[in-house]
């Protein structure tokens, strides 16, 4: 067993009795946050977490509030050479650039009243953790998002028509001439990101989202057999070799909007960066003015794009 869930098990074993009070009022008042804490984690790895998508940076001490993430440039032609014998080859210099993000701190705060504290001290910590959890992921693929959408200018594939009001879903044809675009800049393309579901938008329009775009093709024959996965789990992990992520946090304002994405294929640890100050942290204080305590889960870190030739973008026609 891990030695951190082992100590982790041990904690929950020894509080399983005791109130928040109890446990608050400690003078070390150790236990209660850092369960909290692991809860938080457990809750993270059950949703759709953005992060892995990311090249994860750790912030350096003293590093202040900007990060930044580092790439080489290399010249589009006359990088390489035929080497001539007796001659000397022409040195080609790379250039080291890279994007600065601003560094941010996301936190969930939760007022415990006394009233509350007197009850088992387990339930409370996975209430609060699970909360904690689905606000900090929130905010972290929010961050993460935002900068993916930013990737406009390189590949961006078009469907429907521009200025229509009229939403139009992506096609199999839509995500192999992302694929295409992306390859075509010579990086591999291995994430698709995308979302659930979104109404149709405008008169005439479809639905539009993962679920609308495997609802078009499951019906025919040559896809049935391909989406055997998801028929038979309502799962499928990879298509066209592109893991996927269906976030319902992804999906825009309105797709019949032009510009709206619906979907983005990137490669992982190259597209998208997310720079993190340690670890997700949990305090606990008291607080007289409303007798009770102060929960509050944070987290430090930013989100940049730093290859945008690297993504394709699948938006609504502008």
């Amino acid at each position: 067993m891990n030695p951190e869930f082992s100590n982790i098990s041990k904690l929950v074993e020894a509080i399983g009795t005791r109130t928040v009070k109890e446990l608050a009022s400690d003078t070390s008042n150790i236990a209660l946050p850092t369960l909290v804490s692991a809860r938080v984690a457990i809750q993270l790895a059950t949703l759709v977490d953005a992060r892995p998508i990311c090249r994860i940076e750790p912030i350096g001490p003293g590093e202040g509030i900007t990060h930044y993430f580092q790439t080489v440039t290399v010249p589009a032609t006359n990088w390489e050479q035929t080497l001539t014998e007796n001659s000397n080859l022409t040195a080609r210099d790379a250039t080291l650039a890279g994007p600065y993000a601003t560094i941010l701190t996301k936190a969930v705060r939760t007022q415990i009243s006394d009233l509350v504290a007197r009850q088992s001290a387990w339930n409370t910590i996975n209430v609060m953790g699970a909360a904690h959890g689905n606000g900090l992921n929130r905010a972290i693929n929010a961050l993460i998002y935002a900068q993916v959408i930013t990737a406009t200018t390189t590949n961006p594939v078009a469907t429907g028509t521009a200025s229509d009001a009229k939403s139009t879903n992506y096609t199999y044809a839509n995500l192999l001439e992302s694929l295409g675009a992306v390859e075509d800049q010579r990086f591999r393309p291995n994430v698709f990101l995308t979302y659930p579901y979104q109404a149709a938008k405008g008169s005439g329009g479809a639905a539009t989202g993962f679920y609308p775009f495997i609802n078009s093709n499951i019906t025919s024959v040559q896809f049935t057999s391909a989406l055997q996965s998801f028929v038979s789990t309502g799962r499928i992990s990879e298509l066209f070799g592109l893991q996927l992520y269906v976030d319902s946090l992804f999906k825009p304002t309105t797709a019949s909007a032009d510009g709206a994405v619906m979907g983005a294929v990137m490669q992982r640890d190259e597209s998208i960066g997310w720079c993190q100050a340690g670890d997700v942290v949990s305090e606990m204080q008291r607080w007289a003015p409303m007798v009770g305590f102060e929960m509050v889960t944070s987290v430090t870190g930013a989100s940049k794009i730093i290859m945008e030739p690297s993504v394709s973008l699948l938006r609504h026609a502008v």
